[in-house]
């Protein structure tokens, strides 16, 4: 029997989000499932790190959720960086890498650009 390898279609804001879209998926015949950190869950948050739920599906079926979600390609490598405080992928916009510096959403952490490269 083989390992599933599961991916993420997409994060939100608490759990019930996430356990809707997953079931639209699986309504669309889409192995689908709804993960949120269980200290999170168990205290029943919808929002921050512990809040963050996820989607995710096989990895073959990716792309076909991603498209029945209408979820964006994922960004492009060059623009995801690491907080170095949190280790979160965060993906910087324009202006963010104009002004050399970013404050973490995760952890609030202010970060040069210089301190990463």
């Amino acid at each position: 029997m083989e390992e599933t390898t599961w991916a993420t279609v997409l994060e939100t804001n608490g759990i019930t989000v996430a356990e809707m879209l997953a079931q639209r998926l699986e309504a669309a015949e889409i192995p689908a499932q709804a993960v949120q950190e269980s200290a999170g869950k168990a205290i029943g948050l919808s929002g921050g790190p512990l809040g963050t739920a996820y989607v995710r599906v096989p990895v073959q079926y990716l792309e076909e959720a991603r498209e029945l979600l209408d979820v964006d390609d994922p960004a492009d490598a060059d623009d995801i960086v690491i907080c170095p405080s949190c280790e979160s992928e965060l993906e910087l916009d324009d202006t963010e890498w104009e002004q050399g510096w970013f404050v973490c959403p995760v952890c609030e952490t202010h970060v040069s650009l210089d301190d990463l490269f």
